[in-house]
């Protein structure tokens, strides 16, 4: 057993069974919104009230094909949106993260344990020490995969997990007890979402009825910022245009508004909007900047 994995043994031997089952795993109330636990690159957390805006009024199914960190499914959950939803990404251990916590017992589980692991640090270096060590791992089990993802997520710059740097005021102010709470409502949160991992074609041509769906992908004029290493960066602009021209299914995008996705989705319906970045995305006198975005859709975008 290397040294990663006996210091997490250790340390969720700290917590008896017992304690285990009555960690809780919440159900909300009808006026609670679901949120993603995950701090994600080019997250749509901030911006939910102006998608929000432009979304149909109902569909029956809600499909994601590049989910990312989720906020705009979880919006979609909470409204109650669709009859159903398949939620999708390319990211291996994101997607292990998104099946883990699904289930309800395998998220007590992972909250136990990432709880053990984060009070058994001292300090920064401690973390970051471990960090190191995990960040060489490449585990085959999902269980694994969803833990070390979780990790990762809340003590790098960002949250770009593998492909991001170790930031000691993350590791400290991120992974706290209360972000590792924000599990708690996933599994009612994902109840009966299809998850998979695979490729953003088959959301988009499977056949369905009153299909709705929500793409976020990456920038076009973005850096590398997710994946391991940075590896999902590498991204197809041109299929999902012309993959979207053809679709009878509803669908609602949004991108970075420059020349080349303008001229990409001149077919389709395109509303301009802006969007303040976080204090990531600051200049020097540390104003917040503003985005140029857009909205693409293939329906009425002024209702």
């Amino acid at each position: 057993m290397n040294m990663t994995k006996s210091i997490l043994k250790d340390q969720a031997q700290t917590l008896t069974k017992a304690e285990t089952e009555a960690l809780p795993v919440a159900k909300s109330a009808a006026h609670d919104k679901f949120r993603s636990p995950l701090r994600y690159p080019g997250g749509k957390q901030k911006a939910i009230e102006q998608i929000a805006r432009v979304f149909p009024t109902a569909a029956g199914e809600y499909r994601e094909p590049l989910v990312g960190g989720g906020s705009v499914y979880f919006h979609a959950r909470s409204i109650k949106l669709a009859k159903s939803y398949w939620i999708n990404d390319k990211f291996t251990e994101l997607v292990a993260f998104w099946q883990s916590v699904q289930d309800p017992d395998i998220c007590r589980s992972l909250m136990t344990e990432l709880e053990s692991l984060r009070a058994g640090f001292a300090d920064a270096e401690e973390i970051k020490q471990y960090f190191l060590k995990a960040r060489e791992e490449n585990p085959e089990d999902s269980y694994r995969q969803a833990l070390l993802f979780f990790f990762f997520n809340r003590v790098t710059f960002s949250g770009t997990t593998r492909a991001g740097g170790f930031s000691a005021s993350a590791s400290l102010r991120r992974f706290t007890a209360s972000s590792v709470e924000r599990l708690s409502p996933m599994p009612e949160a994902l109840r009966d979402t299809k998850i998979t991992c695979g490729e953003f074609q088959d959301l988009i041509t499977r056949e369905g009825d009153d299909v709705f769906l929500f793409l976020d992908p990456p920038y076009y004029t973005a850096t590398r910022l997710y994946g391991k290493g940075g590896s999902l960066h590498a991204f197809d602009h041109w299929k999902l245009a012309k993959l979207l021209a053809k679709t009878k299914h509803r669908f609602l995008i949004t991108y970075d508004d420059c020349p080349e996705i303008r001229e990409l989705y001149k077919f389709a319906n395109i509303q301009s909007w802006s969007l303040q970045y976080g204090m990531n995305n600051c200049n020097l006198a540390k104003e917040s900047k503003v985005g140029n975005e857009l909205f693409i859709a293939n329906y009425d975008l002024s209702k």
